[in-house]
């Protein structure tokens, strides 16, 4: 079975679970040299960062 964080591409929007247990949608800016995780741009006013790892990734949406 394939991993959630292996179809991830750039430009994709991904939704994972941050260590308070809530639900927080990004979108997927670089693959992270760690693990195979990927960079995730949540948005606001200076671009905070997450990251999406095999552990915590919810739903991958495709870019249009």
């Amino acid at each position: 079975m394939a991993r959630l964080v292996d179809r991830i591409r750039h430009g994709d929007k991904v939704t994972i679970v941050d260590t308070r247990g809530k639900k927080i949608t990004g979108r997927a800016v670089m693959k992270s040299s760690m693990r195979g995780c990927w960079v995730l741009n949540m948005g606001g006013r200076y671009g905070k960062t997450a990251l999406a790892c095999n552990g915590n990734v919810v739903k991958v949406s495709k870019k249009r």
